[in-house]
């Protein structure tokens, strides 16, 4: 199935993650990192706050996807494919992280190095695989990725006023 790589902005975005164990807490922490405002929605009472996480200890309900501009399903198999079922009936973009082809979109393996991301994708199919692929990539680039594109950051705006023929940019 084709596929279409994007960066989203965040910022401020109100995104649900269902589920808080291991895998939606890991989600959870990287919305922050990303600037989301994130409600974690589990009814399990045993589990520790996340910080920057409204967390709401009940099971899900499809109102809690009023006013969701993205979701997380990371619960158990049964409580995803309802999570997936009712966000895209609104039109609320969704991952399944039990089922992925069944979402609209997987997150691929992410490494930064300053201002430079590095993903990789299998689309869902082999998370460790990309996990590892990403990985090798990073120790190929080395230290001189992110430098240069800290240089790059920094004498981008001189270029751009300087020389207007795209091409010779």
């Amino acid at each position: 199935m084709g596929r279409y790589a994007l960066e989203l902005d965040l910022a401020g975005c109100a995104v649900v993650v269902v589920g808080l164990g291991r895998v939606g807490r890991r989600k959870a922490l990287g919305l922050i990192e990303a600037g989301a405002r994130v409600v974690g929605i589990d009814p399990q009472t045993n589990l520790g706050p996340i910080s920057g996480v409204d967390r709401l200890i009940e099971p899900f309900r499809p109102s809690h996807l009023d006013g969701v501009e993205l979701v997380f399903a990371a619960a158990t198999p049964e409580v995803n494919r309802v999570v997936v079922t009712e966000s895209k009936a609104r039109g609320i973009w969704v991952n399944s992280a039990s089922e992925p082809p069944q979402g609209n979109f997987t997150i691929p393996a992410v490494i930064r190095l300053g201002l430079v991301s590095l993903t990789v994708s299998t689309s869902g199919a082999g998370p460790a695989l990309a996990s590892n692929l990403c990985a090798l990539a990073v120790r190929s680039l080395g230290p001189e990725a992110e430098m240069l594109a800290g240089l790059l950051a920094e004498i981008r705006p001189e270029v751009l006023a300087r020389v207007s023929d795209p091409s010779t940019r």
